[in-house]
């Protein structure tokens, strides 16, 4: 079975693979009895990256084929992914020790980092419930990563089985007189880190094009300044103690913030083009917008969390290069709802609209008054929303959100595809213990959904996913 899968990944390769000295492998001598088995006849260096592009542990399962792949994995360069999030759900399912599963999480990994022989690898990535007793280890993993020249770095130790934020503190003593020129993607979750501690990291990573910091409750404070900043990605989500945040990259084209209000965040963004805010930040936005009218110009993809009830002006600064705008709602009223309609009406080129909600709303149709004189607006207003292609909506599908939808089909004049996903969001707890919950609103979703269908112009396409 191992073999067959190498056997199908060295077929889809289709291309000549440069050899490379690194690897510095040991000569093994050839003693495989089975003539017909010529993969295992390949010199050391080419198994090793056929390897490397299987995933950790299938590589490590190929040891017990012969003597002549005991030890090949130990030399992998590809990607270390410990994603013990299924672990994590069969334990709180099937009531198990979580200290148990840790151990034997923990172990694994310590097993496999120090039995890896080779000087490089290309991503290391741990997603587990661990707090700060398990330091050691972890801090031994971070090493790992500066030892082995780790180009992406992963730390998610996520403590939503306890719902308590995390203790672990990131290691700062570790990076004292390195650089880690060769990482290009760092991403930490539930993990205590400063601003100072980040501002020190983009200081010894010259080339770090991706960081993400989620649910860090001592990040306070940070400002992203450098001139020979390499970012391209900055993503700074649930970290609810932030006071404080100053942009400055000139290579910066995605940006994510969830959390508190805190001002205008940019100084020099020019190349920023997708941003996705939430949170209390967003409420701000929402009342704001002139202010950030120059920034907002340049965007080609919006996503905004509105996780409190809110109502978009009704004069909004026009955002001339959306292409793609995502609302969405936690909790609406009838006139919140139609309120979005300012945010479609000041873009122009957008040609793909989401709405989520989740599962707090109304079930009620619209006010037919507010009905009435959402329509009269839309009929004096002559503008059409001539690039608008998909239509997608999500979550709590009701009458009232049926409705809203339909208004703005009306002015779609090039609709191609409408989509109605009956799902979560993500606005609401997980895992999600109880789907009979759920189950109600997905059905009576797909009965409203029936009446958008009837709806639609010729030739436009729906689905029901």
């Amino acid at each position: 079975m191992e073999r067959a899968k190498v056997l199908v990944f060295l077929i889809k390769m289709g291309k000549a693979v440069r050899l490379s000295s690194e690897f510095g492998l040991k000569k093994c001598y050839k003693t495989d009895n089975n003539s017909r088995d010529r993969i295992s006849r390949l010199p050391d260096e080419i198994l090793v990256i056929i390897l490397s592009g299987l995933s950790i542990g299938e590589a490590a399962r190929t040891s017990i084929l012969s003597s002549r792949w005991s030890y090949l994995w130990t030399f992998f360069t590809g990607s270390m992914d410990f994603d013990g999030t299924e672990t994590l759900l069969e334990t709180r399912w099937k009531g198990k020790s979580l200290e148990l599963e840790r151990t034997r999480f923990v172990n694994r990994v310590n097993q496999v980092l120090r039995s890896h022989q080779g000087i490089s690898v290309d991503e290391l990535k741990v997603c587990f419930t661990l707090d700060n007793s398990w330091k050691p280890d972890i801090d031994s993993w971070i090493d790992f990563a500066i030892q082995k020249k780790i180009r992406r770095l992963e730390l998610d130790l996520s403590n939503n089985y306890v719902r308590r934020p995390g203790t672990y503190t990131f290691p700062s003593h570790l990076l004292e007189n390195v650089t880690l020129g060769f990482l290009t993607s760092l991403r930490l979750v539930d993990i205590l880190v400063t601003g100072e501690v980040l501002e020190n990291l983009l200081r010894h990573m010259p080339f770090l094009e991706e960081m993400s910091v989620i649910s860090s409750p001592v990040l306070v404070t940070f400002t992203v300044l450098g001139p020979s900043l390499k970012l391209k990605y900055l993503e700074i989500l649930y970290c609810y103690n932030m006071e404080n945040l100053e942009i400055s990259a000139e290579n910066l084209v995605t940006f994510k913030y969830v959390g508190p209000n805190v001002g205008i965040p940019f100084k020099h963004v020019p190349c920023l083009a997708k941003v996705l805010f939430g949170g209390l930040f967003s409420m701000y936005l929402v009342k704001n917008l002139w202010s950030l009218s120059s920034y907002f110009t340049q965007l080609e993809r919006l996503s905004m969390l509105m996780t409190t009830e809110a109502k978009f002006p009704r004069s909004i600064p026009e955002i001339g290069n959306l292409k793609h705008l995502e609302l969405t709602l936690s909790l609406y009223n009838r006139s919140g709802l139609i309120s979005c309609m300012s945010m479609l009406e000041a873009s122009p080129s957008l040609h793909e609209f989401t709405l989520k909600v989740g599962l707090k709303g109304l079930s009620s149709p619209l006010d037919e008054v507010l009905a009435r004189s959402s329509r009269d607006v839309i009929r004096r207003k002559s503008t059409k929303y001539e690039y608008l292609k998909v239509v997608k909506v999500a979550g709590r599908v009701d009458s009232a959100v049926i409705e809203f939808i339909m208004l703005v089909l009306q002015k779609a004049v090039s609709l191609e595809k409408v989509i109605v996903k009956p799902r979560r969001t993500g606005l609401e707890p997980l895992p999600y213990e109880d789907e009979s919950e759920f189950l109600p609103l997905t059905k009576s979703a797909r009965r409203h959904a029936k009446k958008l269908a009837a709806k639609l112009p010729p030739g436009a396409e729906f689905a029901i996913l």
